[in-house]
């Protein structure tokens, strides 16, 4: 949906012009990143070779976006401050810069949304309001992944022996409790998620929130991990149809759960 900065219209992104370089301003998360690649490329595909996609990311997440998108010098990205109100310094920079319309996919059009198809989860909304096949989400996401880092940190954080890893978050007060027997890895903030790849698809079990993980899981080959969705986070939004795996759902909107006895590692 295009948006004239000053004078909200919408206008399907079929009517992208391919001669003109095109302003994304998608949902800043690195997750959203992740679950929006797709659409970015898929609107790079349809867009001249001497065109670019100008997409705008959170400084913080800079480095990363940028390592994702690498491979494709027409993606380039345009950095505001996380500290400060995001879609002012979207339209600030867009005046600025004499850029009188862009592309602008969810913000104060999910919330019609969601209300509208409480069934589908928060990345298929994004591909339903730009127009966009779901499918496009699986079929044009890509990043080169670096295997060489992706086997130093394997090497790093695996014990040797069969393990699960577990990607939560305690200090935002979503915790996943584990009780032994059992090896488990979690995620080192220090490291790229990036070069997680090989650290996850060998793992034997896998147990997420949703997060920035999970939506880069669905690009990896997890096809013989068995995968464990806690879903804490969004327990009123079920996952559904929002991804290819194969997950076993924690479901702890149900008044039978105990998040206080925590889960057995067989």
């Amino acid at each position: 949906m295009f948006e004239y900065i000053r004078q909200p219209i919408k206008i399907s992104l079929d009517a992208i012009d391919p001669g003109e370089d095109v302003f994304v301003h998608h949902h800043l998360g690195l997750g959203d990143m992740i679950h929006c690649n797709g659409l970015v490329r898929w609107i790079a595909s349809r867009i001249k070779v001497t065109s670019h996609v100008y997409l705008f990311c959170k400084q913080t997440l800079l480095e990363m976006t940028r390592w994702m998108y690498r491979d494709e010098p027409r993606i380039r990205l345009i950095g505001i401050d996380p500290r400060q109100k995001e879609t002012p310094q979207v339209h600030a920079w867009l005046n600025c810069n004499g850029v009188k319309r862009y592309v602008s996919i969810g913000h104060k059009h999910l919330k019609l949304l969601e209300t509208q198809h409480p069934e589908l989860f928060f990345d298929e909304l994004f591909y339903m309001q730009a127009g966009i096949p779901y499918s496009v989400r699986y079929s044009h996401c890509f990043w080169q992944r670096d295997l060489v880092e992706e086997e130093r940190v394997f090497r790093k954080l695996a014990p040797g022996s069969d393990y699960v890893f577990v990607h939560d978050d305690p200090a935002r007060g979503f915790a996943i409790e584990f009780h032994k027997p059992g090896y488990v890895v979690r995620n080192d903030i220090s490291e790229s998620i990036f070069h997680l790849g090989l650290l996850l698809e060998r793992a034997r079990e896998i147990h997420c929130m949703e997060s920035s993980i999970r939506c880069m899981l669905e690009s990896l080959d997890v096809a013989g991990v068995s995968l464990y969705y806690h879903n804490f986070r969004y327990p009123n939004r079920a996952l559904g149809t929002a991804t290819q795996l194969n997950w076993q759902i924690i479901d702890y909107s149900d008044p039978q759960f105990d998040s206080g006895r925590g889960l057995m590692i067989a």
